[in-house]
């Protein structure tokens, strides 16, 4: 009896033993999201292209560049990889693409908004984005944002511009910046919004487009304009670095000398996030 007992109390004992060693090996291995990216020696980022200045090809160059690129890149290059980009024309594609695992994260402009923390992982903000409404330079109707109820605004239907339209009343028409700025000069929607950089930049190359900023976003909570990388919800180790990765590089100042290049100084000293700026 007493030999049985041992017997039992052994292999209890064993089974504990390899229960807690696996455990151990689990947790050291963490999920191996960062390993993998390491091991592929790239970070692969998904992003909506002509969309100046966070997205675009440079005219001389025709290389990619941007804000949200150079911040992907410093990203990448911190991690001890390279940057990969994948580049959609639609931005419903790109979250497409991320949850297909076509990517390992996002990188244009996401704010972290609620919906979006339920199912991804999204990083610590590394931008502020002002956003503005913007109508047909004729358009007397629409002076405010809540002047778009029951009205059509041209935007991507998961964009966070969107979810700003819809709050106001709108209804969405799915189209890209430049579709938006086409369509509102023929009178076929009744606004659109983006980024405040956005829409100044395409202002200043097509100066002769008849549309006018009638409204800036004043935002009911930070996160509204806030830039934050996506990542898959079960990457958290990656997601863990790039947390780390991104404190870093606004601390030092990489962030706010990116908003400088991109934006312009007065920009990036208006951006709450930086310790650097000279804020008024």
């Amino acid at each position: 009896m007493k030999m049985r007992k041992y017997v039992k109390a052994c292999a209890l004992f064993c089974a504990l033993f390899v229960i807690l060693a696996t455990v151990s090996v689990a947790f050291a291995a963490g999920d191996g999201s960062l390993k993998r990216v390491k091991d592929a020696g790239k970070l692969t980022i998904g992003a909506e292209g002509n969309w100046v200045p966070f997205v675009y090809n440079d005219v001389k160059t025709n290389e990619l560049t941007g804000f949200e690129v150079a911040i992907a890149k410093e990203i990448a290059k911190r991690l001890g990889v390279k940057a990969e980009f994948n580049i959609a024309n639609k931005w419903d594609g790109v979250l497409a693409g991320l949850d297909a695992k076509r990517y390992d994260t996002v990188i244009c402009g996401c704010n972290p908004n609620p919906d979006r923390l339920v199912k991804y992982n999204m990083s610590v903000a590394y931008a502020e984005t002002p956003v503005c409404l913007v109508v047909a330079k004729d358009n007397k109707d629409i002076k405010n944002f809540a002047d778009l109820k029951g009205k059509l605004c041209g935007n991507a239907l998961t964009s966070s511009s969107g979810a700003i339209a819809r709050k106001n009343g709108a209804e969405l028409r799915d189209c890209s910046l430049t579709q938006a700025m086409d369509l509102l000069a023929t009178k076929r929607i009744d606004g659109t919004i983006n980024t405040t950089a956005a829409i100044e930049d395409y202002l200043k190359q097509k100066p002769n487009t008849p549309v006018k900023i009638v409204a800036i976003y004043k935002p009911e909570k930070s996160y509204e304009i806030e830039s934050s990388a996506m990542l898959r919800k079960e990457d958290v180790d990656l997601s863990a670095a790039f947390d780390k990765t991104i404190k870093a590089m606004i601390a030092d100042g990489t962030c706010y000398k990116l908003a400088q290049q991109f934006f312009g100084k007065q920009t990036a000293d208006s951006i709450s996030l930086y310790p650097q700026a000279k804020k008024k």
